[in-house]
């Protein structure tokens, strides 16, 4: 079963720009995760005006570096970036060579990161629900590339896996998903 979580960075300053600030700002986003699993987790910039790369690599790229996100099930998804602080999510996620998805002004996701990435990302938000196989039919890649890519994905929080029980083909088969880019009605979150 998953659960929302949500985390307003205007809560750390409508400026931020130390990394003090970032250091703070991302234990405090470790808390609120702990050790529970099946999260979705939105990291909401709103009312944030400006920050600068020293801030957004202390809290945003030593987080989604320091995590594997699979393992616990979680997905991260950055809302409420203006043009500037989405620049610098892109600055800081090429630096540390990561992935993280962004809910886009008109409401769509779309991964920030390594474009093979994103591009497999973006086929994996029309399958919806799928499996590695059927990714790799339809961008015509091998099973095991397709596999690689999902990996990765989830590792990063930009896709949930889920074994499948039962499977009949030998080995480990895992289901995948893409979250939907809305965000949770805020009486069900959980914030920090």
């Amino acid at each position: 079963m998953t659960q929302s979580a949500s985390f307003d960075v205007v809560q750390l300053a409508n400026w931020p720009a130390t990394r003090g600030l970032g250091q703070d700002g991302r234990a405090r986003l470790d808390d609120l995760l702990g050790e529970r699993e099946g999260v979705d987790l939105v990291i909401d910039f709103a009312g944030v005006e400006a920050m600068n790369i020293s801030f957004a690599d202390e809290f945003l790229g030593k987080f989604l570096a320091s995590h594997d996100f699979s393992t616990n099930g979680t997905t991260v998804k950055l809302a409420g970036l203006n043009a500037d602080n989405l620049y610098t999510v892109v600055v800081c996620v090429e630096r540390r060579g990561t992935q993280v998805v962004v809910v886009e002004p008109d409401g769509n996701l779309a991964l920030v990161g390594e474009k093979m990435l994103a591009d497999t990302f973006d086929k994996a938000l029309t399958l919806g629900k799928f499996k590695a196989n059927d990714l790799a039919v339809a961008l015509s890649l091998t099973a095991q590339n397709a596999n690689n890519r999902l990996k990765r994905l989830a590792q990063a929080g930009a896709i949930r896996k889920a074994q499948v029980t039962g499977s009949t083909r030998g080995g480990r088969e895992y289901m995948y998903e893409v979250l939907p880019s809305e965000v949770a009605d805020p009486a069900q979150l959980t914030s920090a």
